[in-house]
């Protein structure tokens, strides 16, 4: 049987709260990703659009799914994994983070970070089962990339090409202020 390990900067008193989690101790898969995977794939987005092109080269954006489900709080979140674990986990990695970007949401989010569209169809039915034992209310859904930047600018995941034009071209400033926020550049 698998078990989740937790950041432990999980209380750190900020305002965005997301905590990460892995089924492999210190976090180390997620560690990697963050800076070999996540980083320079917002970095690659905020070049292009910094640079004013219209058609986007998505790099690993395209193929970076998630499982998410939102929930109620945190405690439900917790909850969520500890079910996860029994059910599902076995000697599997698996990786997310939960929370939500502002403590004033009515919600939080346990997201599923998935290798693979084949990986995402396999944690979307676990997440649903798992989600709904917690609560019955919860949605579950997939994508692909960090919501929070592309799905603005690109529209609908399912229907990407690796190569995309900006439909909404009036975001492209506030997304160049979330990335840099993102990524430290610029103090809130």
């Amino acid at each position: 049987m698998g078990k989740f390990y937790l950041d432990k900067r999980y209380y750190a008193d900020k305002p965005v709260r997301w905590v990460s989690f892995e089924s492999t101790p210190n976090l180390d898969e997620t560690k990697k990703d963050i800076y070999g995977k996540c980083v320079p794939c917002i970095s690659n987005l905020y070049e292009q659009l910094q640079a004013g092109k219209t058609e986007i080269n998505l790099g690993p954006a395209h193929s970076c799914w998630k499982v998410v489900a939102v929930l109620a709080n945190d405690d439900e979140c917790t909850h969520v994994l500890a079910e996860f674990e029994r059910a599902f986990l076995a000697e599997r990695k698996i990786k997310g983070r939960f929370g939500s970007g502002g403590a004033e949401k009515p919600t939080r989010v346990i997201v599923f970070s998935a290798p693979s569209q084949e990986e995402t169809e396999r944690l979307y039915k676990e997440v649903c089962i798992c989600s709904r034992r917690v609560n019955p209310e919860a949605h579950v859904s997939f994508h692909r990339g960090c919501a929070e930047l592309y799905h603005e600018l690109f529209g609908d995941p399912m229907g990407w090409k690796q190569t995309e034009t900006i439909r909404k071209p009036e975001a492209v400033r506030d997304i160049l202020a979330r990335i840099r926020k993102m990524l430290f550049w610029e103090k809130e």
